[in-house]
């Protein structure tokens, strides 16, 4: 006859058996990896795919400019009938007037903002005189810049006048960023261009090359400063007095062949 101390020594003696299988077959049993679970593996790879959904929706979303402020230009424009490259006014004008101009020069702003509209409505728009713009850009590195940007421009398809008054209209202090690729680039953005190809141009050395190649151009002629005008071939440096530059302009809308007044307008 079993006594009950007996059936609980054997109760016991079953359950150490019990124990020391279940301990032998965590031994024996490769451990799994939490990562090697499906659900934590299919957890882990939708979270990636979030990341890189996110990612792709902030990068389509991205500001197609760099958030500078762009002072739109407001002149007179060029008349778009008369503009031939960077030239505007009729081929057939009596009187031409090659501006040799740096975007960065204060004075050329001057002249570009409030002589040149008066010279697009009065004498450019009746074919009486054109204006030829010349680069010398020899400020400094945004001299140069502004200079490639305004051709970018106008291969680009914009008018290189629209591109020449947006640039004076955010003229700022000589080589301190207002002419910087990225806020070239915002303005370009500002008239419907793509900004990658806008700043691709800028680093073409195709562009560059004609900037510096007209500069020294302007160099062997005698350029030393802008604004520089040549007038039917008569050099005139400086900022002109308007009065005596149109006095200047009609004698020579005359008598286009005579002999221009040596003092400066």
């Amino acid at each position: 006859m079993t006594t009950p101390a007996e059936t609980r020594r054997e109760r016991r003696a079953e359950q150490r058996l019990l124990d020391r299988e279940q301990q032998r077959r965590r031994r024996t049993e490769p451990q799994r990896s939490p990562l090697r679970s499906p659900i934590v593996v299919a957890t882990v790879i939708a979270i990636a795919a979030g990341f890189v959904l996110i990612g792709a929706l902030v990068l389509a979303n991205r500001p197609a400019t760099s958030g500078t402020e762009i002072v739109p230009a407001n002149v007179v424009p060029a008349p778009a009938a008369l503009v031939d490259g960077r030239t505007v006014g009729k081929a057939t004008a009596p009187v031409t007037i090659e501006e040799w101009a740096d975007f960065q020069c204060p004075v050329c702003e001057q002249f570009a903002t409030l002589l040149e509209p008066k010279l697009r409505s009065t004498y450019i728009a009746d074919g009486r005189v054109r204006i030829v713009f010349r680069d010398f850009a020899f400020i400094g590195q945004e001299s140069q810049d502004a200079a490639v940007a305004a051709r970018v421009a106008q291969n680009m398809g914009v008018s290189f006048w629209t591109f020449h008054d947006l640039l004076y209209a955010n003229q700022g202090a000589e080589n301190k960023g207002s002419f910087s690729h990225d806020r070239l680039a915002d303005m370009a953005v500002s008239l419907g261009l793509d900004r990658a190809t806008f700043l691709a141009g800028l680093s073409d050395k195709t562009n560059i090359d004609a900037v510096t190649q007209e500069t020294s151009q302007g160099r062997a002629l005698g350029v030393t400063s802008t604004p520089t005008l040549v007038i039917n071939g008569t050099v005139y440096p400086g900022l002109p007095v308007y009065g005596k530059l149109t006095t200047l302009l009609d004698g020579l809308v005359a008598n286009p062949s005579g002999v221009p007044a040596t003092a400066a307008p």
